[in-house]
């Protein structure tokens, strides 16, 4: 045996091949080994649960892309050779040819739901044909163990990035950027798991997670919804940011029922809670959050989609819309999840104002006590002063505390926020917004007035315009805190600017915009993350196929000088 394994290295390594397989002895090891491996590709051309994204680029001899050019490409796999029929999405057993227009820079998306030799043929913007290529899909398939088995005529075939995908996650049909805890970037997909027409099917949800924005090594099934299109009716999930307890990661979700087609109305919902140990099992289970009957996690509205959710002392705080969805009231609830109070007497947090309800919740850290601070003034507009709640986490007493511009001019444009330990928030000084920070000595005060510092952040200063809270999130790494300006309540695009700071918010400076080419608009601050030190823009777009368009997840990460890379990266899924 040692001898047959020497000889299969010698022939990967040379690939060549010095027999024929008719040559074989079917009694013998190499014989019986050549057999295994052709079942081996028989079952793996017929896996259907895989897919493979391949972003190309396709040029001439000089380097011009074929802008404006075609890519026909499919794959022969063991399964053609029993005479298996072709269909669009490989329902009879094989996939039928898929073709992509070139874009501009001679760049495509491929996609590949088998397995087996993928062949390419390159077209020019003449219909002419310039070029043709192969190489072997299989499962596991990465840009590194990526080679090509044959490239011929005049065209340079160049492979941009791939994504090998071992399960049904690359034909998702929503992708939802929902956060980070404890180092870990969080994404929500749902695939369709069966489909009888387009107003009923059904359709599995996941949460996937990452160390660094671009691998997803972690999948877990939300088990224990029923998420379906029906008889008029649809059933979907709402999903809070992510928390860490120190051994599991926390959601608060609601599976809400609405009539279809969207936009629907508003029929009822559930309140879930969904846990994912960190040993990150396949699936988990959700479990009733026990709160009142008639308060809903979001608002029938769904705003904000992203719902506002803290682990704050061993205590989690949720912020419930009680029946029509008009009144908000903060609730603390045990490490179990019991309702330690309503407080929304105690507290007081004041955010009838929506727009201000998903960005004026902080988690403080104090000369080592956790502080809880909410909004307490309903607008903070044009205004030299403004009041926030605090409650803090050893006797969870709480108090008002005021913030001050310390006049000269400045009003306050932004709720406070808690950055590298530091109080940032943005003052309004015509015809700019500027950023300041705030002492934290006197903040564990009975009643304290804090007042910014002197000297302003350098660098900082936006002509955004200012109607609504412009600073939206602070993300961070490293050394490194990217402030997310938005005109829009809602989302990001189309009017922001995203400033960096490397140096503890002593300066910043703004960022270029992200690039326009394969991108789309961003929906909510959560798509955009930080991870060493880097921001990364998480999306998807759909890619043609000539006969419809399937689903692509990118991101894109900027470099150590805070411009945006080229070209954005494909999202591999384990």
């Amino acid at each position: 045996m040692k001898k047959i394994f020497t000889t299969l290295l010698i022939l990967l390594s040379f690939q060549c091949r010095i027999f024929k397989p008719s040559d074989l002895d079917p009694s013998q090891d190499l014989g019986t080994l050549q057999t295994l491996l052709r079942y081996l590709a028989l079952a793996d051309a017929f896996n259907t649960y895989s897919q493979t994204v391949a972003f190309m680029k396709f040029a001439d001899p000089n380097g011009t892309p074929y802008a404006g050019g075609t890519a026909e490409y499919f794959v022969f796999n063991e399964a053609d050779e029993n005479g298996v029929p072709v269909s669009p999405f490989g329902d009879t057993g094989n996939i039928q040819p898929y073709t992509v227009t070139l874009d501009a820079y001679g760049r495509g998306f491929l996609f590949f739901s088998e397995r087996g030799i993928a062949k390419i043929t390159v077209k020019n913007s003449g219909n002419a044909d310039v070029g043709n290529a192969s190489f072997r899909v299989y499962n596991g398939i990465t840009k590194q163990s990526f080679f090509w088995l044959s490239q011929s005529g005049s065209t340079q075939f160049i492979l941009e990035d791939l994504a090998n995908y071992r399960n049904r996650l690359g034909s998702s049909n929503a992708l939802t950027s929902l956060g980070s805890a404890n180092g870990r970037q969080f994404l929500y997909l749902q695939v369709q798991t069966s489909y009888t027409s387009s107003t009923q099917y059904s359709s599995t949800g996941y949460i996937i997670s990452s160390a660094d924005g671009e691998y997803y090594d972690q999948v877990t099934k939300i088990d224990g919804v029923n998420l379906k299109v029906d008889s008029g009716y649809e059933t979907f999930l709402k999903i809070s940011k992510p928390m860490f307890n120190g051994s599991e990661y926390v959601f608060f979700l609601s599976e809400e029922r609405s009539t279809y087609p969207a936009p629907g109305t508003y029929q009822s919902n559930r309140n879930l809670i969904f846990k994912i140990p960190q040993s990150f099992p396949s699936a988990s289970e959700v479990v009733n959050l026990p709160i009142a009957s008639n308060a809903n996690l979001y608002r029938p509205d769904a705003f904000p989609w992203i719902y506002p959710a803290f682990y704050f002392s061993s205590r989690y705080l949720v912020s419930p819309a009680y029946s029509s969805g008009t009144q908000i009231r903060p609730t603390l609830l045990n490490e179990n999840f019991a309702v330690t109070q309503d407080a929304v007497l105690g507290f007081s947090c004041m955010i009838a104002d929506s727009n201000l309800g998903a960005i004026s919740y902080q988690l403080i850290n104090v000369g080592g006590t956790e502080y809880l601070q909410c909004q307490n003034t309903s607008s903070l507009m044009n205004s030299q002063t403004i009041q926030v709640r605090s409650l803090d986490s050893v006797g969870l007493s709480n108090r008002v505390l005021t913030f001050d511009t310390g006049g000269g001019g400045y009003t306050f444009q932004s709720p406070i926020f808690y950055v590298r330990g530091k109080l940032v928030g943005l003052l309004n000084f015509s015809p700019n917004v500027v950023g300041f920070t705030f002492p934290t000595d006197n903040y564990g005060g009975s009643s304290p007035t804090i007042t910014k510092n002197t000297s302003p952040i350098t660098g900082f200063s936006s002509t955004l315009a200012s109607s609504d809270p412009l600073l939206r999130s602070v993300k961070s790494s490293s050394n490194s805190d990217f402030f997310l300006l938005s005109t829009s309540p809602t989302s990001i695009s189309p009017n922001y600017q995203i400033y960096r700071s490397t140096d503890s918010l002593a300066s910043a400076s703004i960022l270029p915009a992200i690039p326009a080419e394969y991108s789309s608009p961003i929906s909510n601050a959560e798509q955009l993350q930080s991870a060493n030190g880097k921001l990364n823009y998480t999306w998807s777009i759909y890619g043609p196929i000539g006969i419809g368009s399937l689903p692509v997840f990118l991101t894109r990460f900027t470099n150590d000088d805070g411009s945006w890379e080229t070209l954005p990266r494909l999202i591999k899924i384990r």
